[in-house]
């Protein structure tokens, strides 16, 4: 079983990853070619880039012992808590909206809430593991607030699909773990006032939920892109128009390589290649899940299960955003959008993933309680049937 899960989350990553060259580069070419002086491989090249780095990440992060992050938990969070103040001062925004998500080092945009969501999942679930070792009030909410103030930070960029990556995934860790709901329900009631403050005074926000509700009435402005991402998926048919053959991509759909990569694998591929793309990630996601139940340890389970939360709730966002089911926002596709940043992240949690399946039933050296010593459940869960 450890060796079956091992090769599932490789083999399906490394697809999607593939599939992500692919169209990367079908969905960029004549893009790259009108504005970067006729270089067709423009995004193709810096996307192989970065791919070959995530690549070495996500290995290093399967040959590590994955109690290696438990104690690197503290020193990420405030790495990513430094990172996000300084894209607050310093960083720049995007060519659609006034924010702040990138810092800028030489010719590198890094985004430092990729390494926020990741502190998150980290800290949530050493604090978890050691939740009945806690004594004192400092250490029972010092963890939870740390990831307030990265839920803060991102939310004030602002980027608030981030945000919501970020709270829904720290939701579904802390009730697995067994935080009492209404506690949760709580900090939701307290939390839910503010963001739809911090919404409506950002006019650009506020014509997006406008134009999710009524896309074609909007279609000259922020109805456009989903309107053209809808006219891609639609004309794909049944099995595509053919790998190059889009025409949404021809200046159409906007910035088709990035979130709205999907659209055009649709068109190419039809609704064969889109139903085997959501194959492929229900797979990873049954996957990462049956690691989670499947460690040796609290903190293994809990970081198995956060980990392959993020992967599975960011796809969801973005192919919801691509077929209109929600307001467009800027969470990439997993694997297969153009962006480095989220690539290295996607697969440093892969790569953690792999770790913690290849280490079922070993002993890792660390010292930590293995599974005498770990509960029976996430909670009662579905995960302990997986």
């Amino acid at each position: 079983m450890r060796r079956s899960l091992v090769i599932t989350l490789l083999v399906v990553s490394l697809v999607l990853a593939g599939a992500g060259i692919l169209m990367v580069f079908s969905s960029s070419a004549a893009y790259a070619y009108v504005k970067h002086d006729g270089d067709s491989t423009y995004f193709l090249k810096r996307h192989v880039i970065n791919l070959a780095v995530a690549l070495v990440v996500g290995a290093f992060c399967a040959f590590v012992d994955y109690h290696f992050w438990e104690r690197l938990a503290w020193p990420a969070t405030a790495a990513a808590i430094a990172l996000l103040a300084a894209a607050l001062v310093f960083g720049v925004g995007s060519y659609a909206a006034p924010v702040h998500r990138w810092l800028k080092v030489g010719s590198l945009y890094l985004q430092p809430s990729e390494l926020a969501k990741l502190a998150t999942v980290l800290v949530l679930a050493k604090y978890i593991a050691r939740r009945g070792q806690l004594e004192s009030a400092y250490e029972k909410w010092v963890p939870l607030g740390a990831v307030a103030v990265m839920f803060a930070a991102v939310a004030v960029e602002p980027d608030f699909s981030m945000a919501f990556l970020i709270a829904v995934t720290a939701f579904v860790m802390l009730f697995l773990g067994g935080v009492k709901i209404r506690y949760m329900v709580g900090a939701g009631a307290l939390v839910a006032p503010l963001l739809g403050i911090m919404i409506s005074v950002q006019k650009y926000q506020v014509s997006r939920l406008m134009s999710y509700m009524d896309p074609w009435r909007y279609a000259r402005g922020r109805g456009y892109q989903v309107i053209q991402s809808l006219i891609a998926l639609g004309s794909g048919g049944i099995l595509g128009k053919g790998l190059g053959a889009s025409n949404q991509k021809l200046f159409y759909l906007p910035q088709a390589h990035t979130d709205f990569v999907y659209a055009i694998l649709g068109e190419e591929f039809g609704f064969v290649g889109a139903a085997a793309v959501l194959l492929a990630f229900a797979v990873l996601i049954i996957a990462g899940f049956k690691t989670a139940a499947r460690a040796d340890d609290v903190f293994g389970r809990y970081l198995a299960a956060g980990l392959t939360t993020l992967v599975g709730l960011g796809a969801a966002v973005n192919l919801s955003v691509v077929t209109g089911l929600i307001p467009t926002t800027g969470i990439p596709l997993p694997f297969i959008s153009y962006g480095g940043t989220s690539l290295v992240a996607t697969f440093a949690a892969v790569g953690i993933l792999i770790s913690v399946a290849r280490r079922s039933g070993v002993d890792s050296g660390f010292g930590y309680a293995r599974a005498e010593a770990a509960p029976t459940s996430l909670n009662g869960t579905f995960v302990d049937y997986v």
